[in-house]
């Protein structure tokens, strides 16, 4: 039994999650990434070069959201091309069963059209999948980024 869990948990691709929505107690926009917490530990482990950061210390999930910071853009879209970041305010990261979840958010609403940006990983692991959606006006809008992907865009109209 032992080794079929350990067999199905090998092939486990990694990657992440990270959800834009409009948070229903204060009206700003919420962005939560989720990660599962062997991927994010090794992921930390192996950009700081220090084995004793794991994600059951605050250190340890502060070091991940700062870099969580780092490699997670949302941009406005304008005639020019993608014009500057929006400023994510960071929030936290808390542990939830076998997943990290990292906070970000900021005040006001989405643009219409807005380019992301999601390297969460990907200097890590070269297969790592990172999936976006994004909730706006009852719709959800899809973004997946893996191997050499760049910025993607949504038209939220």
């Amino acid at each position: 039994m032992l080794s079929i869990a350990a067999l199905s948990y090998a092939d486990r691709q990694p990657g992440s999650l990270s959800t834009i929505k409009t948070s229903p107690t204060t009206a700003n926009i919420e962005v939560i990434h989720r990660l599962h917490n062997h991927d994010a530990e090794l992921g930390i482990i192996a950009v700081h070069g220090d084995r004793s950061q794991t994600l059951d210390k605050l250190e340890g999930r502060a070091r991940l959201a700062l870099y969580i910071e780092e490699r997670f853009i949302v941009a406005r879209v304008t005639d020019d091309g993608i014009g500057p970041p929006i400023a994510l305010e960071l929030v936290g990261a808390e542990l939830n069963g076998d997943y990290v979840l990292v906070y970000q958010e900021f005040e006001g609403s989405l643009p219409a059209r807005i380019a992301i940006r999601n390297d969460i990983l990907r200097d890590v692991f070269p297969e790592q999948v990172n999936h976006v959606n994004i909730s706006t006006g009852g719709k959800v809008h899809s973004l997946t980024f893996k191997s050499d992907d760049k910025w993607q865009f949504a038209d939220l109209e």
